[in-house]
């Protein structure tokens, strides 16, 4: 049940991250056009679209890379390692993605108020909603740690 729903809030951020990839590029190629073609104009929101599409881009990105085991991991020891040595470099690699994704969840909220006091330079749209990113990557880092730390614990024991 819990692995369905989570696939499915996998499937929501990669059909968030195609929807802004897409706003990324048109508001790039029109930033460009306007530089270069002469009849098209400089659209100043273009440059805030494409900060708030590339921020989000990122960080949902980086959510899918957590839930995949694909991300924050740097394999340097060699392949052959005894179980014991492997499963404890494992809970290492856990302990440090926790310790991570924890920053982002216990200091995310102040940043997010420090951007939602803050509205942007042309639009004047709130920055809070570029700012939400990093609690909200890392509440959702947090669940997927959890479910594959959980997901690896019962396949050992197995």
């Amino acid at each position: 049940m819990i692995r369905k729903i989570l696939d499915f809030y996998i499937l929501i951020l990669e059909k968030a991250i195609v929807l802004l990839m897409i706003a990324l590029l048109l508001a790039v190629a029109l930033q460009i056009l306007g530089r270069y073609v002469p009849f098209i104009p400089r659209f100043l929101w273009t440059v805030e679209v494409s900060n708030f599409s590339l921020v989000w881009v990122i960080f949902l990105g980086s959510i899918i890379g957590v839930k995949e085991s694909k991300h924050f991991y740097v394999n340097f020891l060699p392949d052959n390692l005894s179980p014991f040595l492997k499963t404890t470099v494992d809970i290492l690699y856990y302990l440090f993605m926790y310790g991570t994704s924890m920053v982002f969840v216990i200091f995310g909220p102040r940043f997010f108020e420090m951007g939602y006091i803050q509205h942007s330079e042309y639009s004047g749209l709130n920055l809070g909603a570029i700012y939400i990113s990093v609690p909200f990557s890392g509440i959702s880092w947090v669940i997927f740690i959890t479910y594959n730390l959980f997901r690896k614990i019962r396949k050992e024991s197995k």
